[in-house]
């Protein structure tokens, strides 16, 4: 079974493919039967600001995710040099360092796809 890692660096400048990246782990997912893990990275972080224009659909698709087994995480250094706290984001997402997840997930035998 195929893995795949995602990482989304889209930010709200660019929400269309911020939900690319998230309907490409989906699909991924329920069509093909891979196991997905997605990661929020640089302004990617962005996308889990919990008071944002588009909050409401994000948090959907973030659960049907969840749902759906998707790990979801997030890097924490991003986070911090956006000058943003844990408490503005979605719950329930893990912190990570963006880097290190990364090595983790390729050694795990995870391929990598950036959006």
């Amino acid at each position: 079974m195929a893995k795949i890692f995602v990482i989304s660096t889209a930010g709200k400048d660019d929400i269309n493919r911020a939900m690319m990246a998230m309907n490409f782990a989906l699909g991924a997912r329920k069509n093909a039967g891979a196991t997905v893990a997605l990661m929020f990275l640089g302004r990617g972080v962005e996308t889990l600001l919990k008071d944002s224009g588009n909050s409401a659909q994000m948090k959907k698709v973030i659960e049907d995710m969840q749902n759906s087994g998707i790990e979801i995480s997030y890097c924490g250094i991003s986070l911090k040099n956006m000058g943003l706290t844990k408490d503005l984001i979605f719950e329930g997402i893990k912190e990570v360092m963006g880097g290190v997840e990364t090595v983790k997930k390729v050694e795990e035998g995870y391929s990598v796809v950036s959006f």
